[in-house]
């Protein structure tokens, strides 16, 4: 009860923080910022947001063994992967509403057990941290030797680099510490109730799938931080087209900078509905760093805005050709090619 209630509060504060950014925005140049992208500006956005959710997909997939990395099944772990991002922005539940759900889907449509899809979500969501860190320390460097950034700013940035470090780390800990047969077995002793054993059972088996995967299966785990990587990248060449196409350009390090600053607020805002008020803020902020005019951030973060909602609109409507209901059984022999 008290978490929905959080929830609810961080979504008001959020869009509090939303209204607040557009008082401080000037009302008719944002409108012209936004204009000036056009059909052809939109279009050439949309395919880059394509890619880049494309390269997060295959991040997920190779971690899943027994997948063939065919174009059959890339396309059925990004059409999952769609609607799974879907439910987790409008969803408040720490961006993490959709994770269940993509592994339910790929259990329920193709059996593939919900034990491989987890430990698949977890092991990329660990690439994509460790590789966001990578990511954000080569915009820290780029930010020290920008100009318009003063001494504070670039201490700041050094400091969310610290705080990322330490999340990915503590995120890797878990797993490497067993940190979900441990909570389970403490519940099981507390509780005591025979459903327990169970949860203990799988959560075991979970750690051991880790432990396996990270130990043997270092091939897929350098391919899935690639395009982890592959994919923070095409986020910065989204932020260089939008302000392309909204008429001030920004060089592409300036751009991987802002991405840098965006995905900062994000990873320590997660619990956040949809980064609402959060991620408009953060281009409020970070353009007016860079560039100096801060309305320009906030045309940008509404063209991304934009997108999201037509992404999830989309997603949304490709639910409708997945079965949500399990098939009779699941391969034990991981033959996964139906």
């Amino acid at each position: 009860m008290i978490g929905r209630y959080l929830k609810i509060v961080f979504l008001l504060l959020g869009g509090a923080l939303f209204a607040l950014v557009l008082v401080k925005t000037d009302t008719n140049l944002l409108l012209t910022q936004i204009a000036n992208i056009g059909i052809d500006g939109a279009l050439v956005i949309l395919v880059v947001y394509i890619l880049y959710f494309g390269a997060d997909s295959l991040s997920w997939q190779v971690t899943i063994g027994g997948i063939p990395m065919n174009f059959k099944w890339f396309v059925r772990f990004y059409a999952v992967r769609m609607v799974g991002e879907a439910y987790n922005n409008i969803t408040p539940v720490a961006s993490m509403g959709g994770e269940p759900l993509k592994a339910w889907l790929l259990k329920s449509n193709w059996r593939i057990p919900l034990t491989d899809s987890s430990v698949g979500l977890v092991v990329s969501k660990t690439t994509s941290m460790f590789t966001l860190v990578v990511f954000v320390a080569l915009g820290v460097a780029l930010s020290f030797q920008h100009p318009s950034l003063d001494l504070e700013e670039k201490h700041r940035a050094a400091i969310g680099l610290s705080l990322i470090i330490c999340f990915a780390y503590v995120f890797f800990l878990m797993q490497k510490l067993k940190f979900l047969s441990a909570l389970s077995r403490f519940l099981d002793r507390k509780v005591g109730k025979v459903s327990f054993k169970r949860i203990v059972s799988v959560a075991e088996m979970i750690d051991r799938q880790f432990e396996t995967f990270y130990s043997f299966q270092k091939g897929r785990l350098l391919l899935s931080s690639f395009f982890a990587m592959i994919n923070w990248i095409l986020g910065a060449t989204e932020i260089y087209f939008i302000f392309l196409f909204v008429g001030s350009p920004l060089t592409f390090q300036e751009a991987w900078m802002l991405e840098c600053f965006i995905q900062l607020v994000r990873t320590l805002t997660f619990f956040v509905p949809a980064g609402i008020g959060t991620q408009e803020g953060a281009f409020f902020l970070g353009a007016g760093m860079i560039t100096g005019v801060s309305s320009i951030g906030v045309a940008a973060a509404l063209v991304r805005r934009a997108r999201d909602i037509f992404w999830i609109s989309v997603s949304l409507a490709i639910l409708s050709f997945f079965s949500v209901k399990p098939t009779s059984g699941e391969l034990q022999n991981r033959d996964f090619r139906l």
